[in-house]
């Protein structure tokens, strides 16, 4: 029989990220159990999880018993051992299997606990490459407005969103450089993107005439953004900023976090664009957040000419959470996942543009299972709606069955690979019905 659970209160001692003590206080769900696409909480009650665990690692659903059941198996043959002048061989195969899937140049990895850790190593191994290249002076790296690159040390500074997380730490070590984000729906230029001549991406080479190209280490982006909710540049963007980086040996690291192992309908996201990067973060759907990992893959020209990784965290290159990767990524392959994910992707995509009829439905935009709805209060100004509103629909979702999250001033979604069309459909009488309510009390009036 399964132990009595009630809400969170204030009388936990857990300590929760990112969330205030008013909402704690309200009464926080205990999620306890999870199947496929669907989780369900202290009472009982069934939800469809919108966002895979809400950071959206699930990729291969909840309660896989598969990869429960390797995490077992690697346990009772090597639980841990250091990553520090000893090699294990699920990190060894991991490796291996990551260059054969990863962007063509990516052949070399070491793994770490999560994304943010993933993104640190990153940072270190660029500097590493430029320092022992004799090249010590650089030490800055660029990032954009908008972006989100975890919380760790080096990593924070190239935090250009969620700003009390990088604002409360500061001073931060200097170094960090920002240029605009290609949000094209609210163009920081005023521009459209038909006369633009990407002027986003160009714009990074006259910040880097202003901050010295001599000293800048690395660009990093999220070759989706995910801080403006599921948002893809144009195919135009990437090829210019890469071009930029080689012109002034800047490397460039693409963060595929969020984006990999088939959340935007291929392996990687990078895949749809004429990209070649020098270093590639991963973590998430790697394991589908079963255990914590992240990974770090490079090119062997990143590598040449680095003697030594002056670097140690105590899990990195943990055996357990390599091999569950493994696993995971036969999952995701065997079960066409990734295809499901394209498919399923369009089809949710399809559903959401119906919902355009809305006056505060702006843009609905999608890549993959990745996908997200900018509201507005004006469709014509796209003056954002207010942040209050967004977090009613939130509620009434929930109410309904259906748990999401907001990102920027859009809801987004990005459910489990697994997913259907039925889960979809259900999905979609949700949201239509918060909308329609929401804005029925607002008093909005269909144009």
């Amino acid at each position: 029989m399964e132990k009595s659970v009630r809400k969170m209160d204030s009388t936990s001692r857990l300590i929760l990220h990112r969330t205030a003590k008013s909402e704690i206080g309200n009464g926080i769900t205990v999620i306890v159990k999870g199947e496929g696409a669907w989780v369900y909480d202290q009472d009982g009650r069934r939800y469809l999880d919108l966002d895979a665990g809400m950071t959206r690692p699930v990729h291969v659903g909840h309660g896989c018993r598969e990869l429960a059941d390797t995490a077992h198996a690697q346990m009772c043959q090597l639980a841990y051992y250091t990553p520090m002048g000893y090699a294990n061989v699920p990190a060894m195969e991991l490796a291996d299997k990551l260059a054969d899937i990863t962007p063509a140049g990516i052949n070399r990895f070491t793994f770490e606990t999560g994304g943010s850790d993933a993104v640190e190593t990153a940072m270190k191994l660029a500097r590493h490459y430029h320092y022992y290249r004799g090249d010590k002076g650089r030490f800055k790296i660029v990032s954009r407005r908008g972006a989100y690159h975890g919380v760790n040390g080096i990593g924070l500074r190239a935090l250009g969103s969620v700003m009390p997380m990088r604002q409360v730490m500061e001073p931060l070590a200097p170094g960090a450089v920002f240029v605009e984000s290609p949000y094209c729906y609210r163009c920081p230029f005023r521009m459209s993107p038909e006369h633009c001549d990407m002027a986003c991406a160009r714009d990074l080479q006259r910040i880097l005439e202003f901050e010295g190209p001599d000293q800048v280490s690395a660009f990093i982006g999220e070759p989706l953004q995910q801080a403006f909710g599921a948002y893809k540049p144009p195919v135009e963007y990437w090829p210019i900023i890469a071009e930029i980086c080689r012109q002034h040996g800047i490397l460039l690291i693409i963060d595929e976090v969020i984006c990999g192992f088939g959340r935007t309908g291929t392996m990687f996201a990078t895949e749809q664009f004429d990209l070649q990067p020098d270093l590639l973060t991963m973590a998430k759907g790697l394991t589908s957040g079963y255990l914590p990992l992240g990974a770090v893959g490079c090119t062997d020209a990143v590598m040449a000419p680095i003697e030594v990784l002056n670097h140690l965290h105590t899990y990195a290159n943990h055996p357990v959470p390599c091999a569950v990767g493994l696993k995971n990524i036969e999952i995701l392959q065997r079960d066409r996942l990734i295809d499901n994910s394209a498919a399923m992707g369009d089809y949710f995509l399809q559903g959401l543009q119906q919902l355009t009829k809305y006056p505060s439905v702006g843009e609905v935009r999608g890549t993959g299972l990745w996908l997200a709805i900018d509201f507005v209060s004006d469709k014509k100004t796209r003056a954002p709606f207010p942040q209050a509103n967004l977090m009613n629909l939130l509620v009434r979702a929930k109410e309904k069955g259906v748990i999401t999250k907001t990102m920027g001033l859009a809801l987004e979604f990005a459910p489990p690979l697994t997913i259907t069309r039925e889960e979809i459909d259900f999905a979609l009488r949700v949201i239509e019905e918060c909308i329609a309510e929401e804005e029925k009390a607002m008093g909005v009036r269909a144009s």
